[in-house]
């Protein structure tokens, strides 16, 4: 008795269910008449929430580069590919075996459609009049012209998330901004440090599972969390701290009512003689150290983007990707909480330093904490607002010595 058995020949593409699931629904759909450009616009805004990857959205549109705009526009059109394989793995870098699963993977999701001749070849006849094609061989993109309202309405949907993302992340900064001046005012009224420190805490905690991508669905939690601790610290401080229901006083009770103007009440206290010059010698005594003229930085340029370089961990606090100097001074306010570094402190190194060398030194302060050179960081700055009260401080040194360590490590990788 003589079996036979089926042998497939050589070279034959393999068709899968999903394949051919894919191609029947998507020659269901009519051509949408939308130029290239529009289509690989919307394609790459799209992408991340049709389930293409990045290296598969730009494989799609390296394919339609290798089509004429009149086949995505005409109703007869055919947007056909006759790029070979090697001329794919060429452009992109790519073994053969990964250039046939991405083919494979785009079919079956139903973005391309494979239009193989008898001999296996792509290629592609036109009228030599009018450019038409007459007939082809090759990667069939009409189901990209076809998708069309998937990939829009796909697009615009991604949009949004992103907008939303945006609005929530800068909410969750300026909502952790409030916990922490919110629990320096608990210390300020008297209640436990302890609780004041958990909530602030427990905030600088959640704002570092924000992540990077500014995803909704991880920051609406993080947002309704630091919601309610703000709402716990309020409770606190106006419980502790009430306010009078009449700060008027009782109607039986004459109004309190400046009856001396501001100039002559500086008049009066300033005055001349022995009494001016003792108020003057008492309200030096009390004031706050004055600011030097010369900058601690002494002409060193410390950009912003230098101090992104120096300390990474700025750019998980600041709003944008290229934050100005009011920006780095938002975060750096934070990176002192992270620090350990008081308000008290951080207000004083403002006043003497000035801001913009405040945050600075914070940030000087911030690289070596990394490195593990530093045990009390609120230690340190006050130490430097001491040195630069004294015309003692050097900290342009410090800082040419760190942009050489930048350098050298750019340089190794």
């Amino acid at each position: 008795m003589i079996t036979e058995t089926y042998q497939p020949h050589g070279g034959l593409r393999r068709i899968t269910p999903a394949m051919l699931a894919a191609q029947v629904q998507a020659q269901a759909m009519p051509m949408s008449g939308i130029a290239r450009g529009e289509i690989l616009r919307v394609l790459r805004l799209a992408r991340s929430a049709v389930g293409l990857t990045c290296q598969q959205a730009e494989l799609l549109a390296y394919l339609s580069s290798w089509t004429d705009p009149e086949d995505w526009t005409d109703e007869d059109g055919e947007p056909l590919c006759t790029a070979r394989n090697l001329d794919i793995q060429e452009r992109f870098d790519l073994g053969r075996t990964r250039v046939k699963e991405l083919l494979r993977g785009l079919a079956e999701a139903g973005w391309i459609i494979h239009r193989d001749s008898p001999n296996g070849q792509r290629y592609l006849r036109r009228s030599r009049s009018s450019r038409k094609a007459l007939y082809g061989y090759g990667i069939d993109l009409s189901p990209l012209s076809r998708r069309y309202p998937e990939l829009a309405h796909a697009a615009a949907a991604q949009e949004e998330r992103r907008r939303e993302g945006r609005r929530l992340h800068k909410e969750v900064m300026a909502l952790a901004r409030r916990i922490y001046a919110l629990s320096e005012t608990c210390l300020e009224v008297g209640l436990p440090m302890t609780d004041a420190k958990r909530v602030a805490l427990e905030a600088n905690r959640l704002t570092q599972l924000r992540g990077e991508d500014r995803n909704p669905e991880i920051l609406e939690p993080i947002l309704a969390r630091l919601t309610t601790l703000q709402q716990e610290l309020e409770f606190a401080i106006q419980a502790a701290n009430p306010v009078e229901s009449d700060p008027m006083g009782s109607p039986e009770r004459p109004h309190y009512t400046t009856t001396k103007p501001d100039h002559i009440a500086y008049a009066t206290v300033g005055g001349t003689g022995c009494a001016g010059k003792a108020h003057e010698a008492t309200r030096s005594r009390s004031s706050e150290p004055r600011r030097a003229t010369e900058s601690a930085l002494k002409g060193f340029r410390a950009t912003p983007t230098f101090l992104l370089q120096l300390v990474p961990a700025l750019r998980d606090i600041c709003q944008t990707d290229r934050p100005n100097e009011r920006e780095i001074l938002d975060a750096v306010a934070l990176l002192c909480n992270s620090l350990g570094v008081s308000t008290h402190a951080w207000k004083q190194a403002i006043s003497v330093l000035g801001p913009y060398e405040a945050a600075v030194a914070v940030c000087v302060i911030a690289a070596r904490h990394a490195k593990g050179l530093v045990k009390s960081a609120g230690g340190l700055l006050r130490a430097m607002i001491t040195r630069h009260s004294k015309g003692e401080l050097a900290l342009d040194r410090s800082l040419y010595g760190l942009a050489d360590q930048i350098k050298a490590s750019a340089a190794v990788h």
